[in-house]
């Protein structure tokens, strides 16, 4: 008896964890899915045909997107937790942090890229490596996945989201998103609006270059936090930056397929 009740009792407690740290990976569903829809749009002949040969029945990128968050619970993983994010406090700049040992979005995506381009590496180490670029992309173009340590990325400054309890992370990783109620697929739909130029500057951008981007977002809406009571005004005044970095994530992360299997 005493036994059952102590594997209760963990059960429980694994409940209460992920339920309190869920919210660190990014976007939810609907945004990877988004993100890793657009990339699917942009994707070459020759990416789209190596993409195949590595996944397999898996090469559908939108179907990826969310392996980091489907493994998180999983302790052979845990490694990778420190992955989904960079801490630069305010007044910090990237090149005066202080990096995590265990690994950081920036690092990771570099590393993931590394393995791609090499033509040494297994296709099972690849298969991995896709489904991470994939997922972290989109976790860096979320502002608050470069937010302040001392807060855990927006995860402690407490807001309300139309009445309920929330925090501001959580409201740019989900809370908007599920507002519209929309899928993934009319999400990247509506979003993916562009410019060859466009695409071409966009996919210019250095790992470094897209986190500052979300660094400066992130700045603007710590500040904008206000008394905290969330709702229509907020969604008005910031859903349309919401899309646009899901269409530039997208359209990043293709960017840096084409590139790799060209």
């Amino acid at each position: 008896m005493r036994r059952n009740h102590y594997t209760l009792s963990l059960f429980l407690l694994s409940i209460i964890f992920l339920a309190n740290t869920s919210n660190v990976w990014a976007w939810g569903q609907t945004g990877h899915r988004a993100v890793a829809q657009v990339a699917e749009n942009h994707l070459s002949k020759k990416a789209k045909k190596e993409l195949e040969m590595i996944l397999g029945d898996s090469a559908y990128l939108p179907m990826v997107s969310t392996w980091m968050d489907d493994i998180k619970s999983d302790k052979k993983y845990s490694f990778m937790y420190s992955w989904h994010y960079i801490n630069i406090d305010e007044g910090e700049t990237f090149e005066e942090i202080e990096r995590s040992p265990k690994g950081d979005i920036v690092k990771a995506i570099e590393d993931m890229t590394a393995i791609l381009e090499d033509e040494n590496a297994s296709m099972k180490k690849k298969g991995m490596a896709i489904k991470v670029l994939t997922h972290l992309i989109g976790d860096l173009h979320q502002p608050f996945h470069v937010g302040h340590k001392s807060d855990l990325g927006g995860n402690k400054v407490k807001v309300t989201w139309f009445g309920k309890p929330s925090n501001i992370h959580r409201v740019w990783d989900s809370e908007m998103l599920k507002s519209k109620e929309l899928s993934y697929s009319e999400v990247a739909l509506y979003v993916d609006r562009t410019t060859k130029e466009e695409v071409e500057k966009l996919q210019s951008a250095s790992t470094v270059d897209m986190m500052n981007e979300s660094f400066e977002l992130a700045t603007k809406y710590y500040a904008e936090v206000g008394d905290g009571k969330l709702g229509y005004r907020y969604m008005y005044d910031n859903y349309a930056v919401l899309e646009e970095r899901i269409k530039v994530a997208g359209i990043r992360l293709a960017g840096i397929l084409n590139r790799v299997f060209a």
